[in-house]
């Protein structure tokens, strides 16, 4: 899909270092400029509920960058849902789906039409 991401991996006493002996922990990391910040931290129990993509976002300082959260200025932010990318190959020239495109920007209006498409 040609992402440019990075991976990091967790090595020697880090675990031990953030307050993770044995089990398990969850932690996320902002980076401005050379300085990196914990922003948050879970330990053990109480990360059952991760595992969605949309629980890692929120978790992060920048979250979904959705124009219904507070961000700082200068960082994008768009409507809900219109930033996802609609195909696997995520191809700039790929288009939508429109019937996807009606849902998302108004959904009343679109169970409307499928209402009245439904009877005619």
């Amino acid at each position: 899909m040609g992402w440019k991401m990075p991976w990091y991996t967790i090595t020697d006493s880090f675990d031990t270092d953030f307050g993770v002996n044995e089990w398990h922990g969850h932690n996320v990391f902002l980076r401005d400029g050379q300085r990196v910040f914990r922003t948050y931290f879970i330990n053990n129990r109480g990360d059952e509920a991760m595992g969605t993509t949309w629980s890692y976002l929120d978790l992060t300082p920048l979250g979904r960058q959705e124009t219904w959260e507070d961000s700082p200025e200068g960082y994008p932010q768009t409507p809900p849902y219109k930033w996802w990318n609609w195909h696997d190959n995520y191809n700039t020239e790929a288009s939508p789906n429109p019937k996807w495109v009606d849902i998302i920007t108004d959904p009343q209006e679109a169970a409307r039409k499928r209402q009245a498409e439904e009877k005619a």
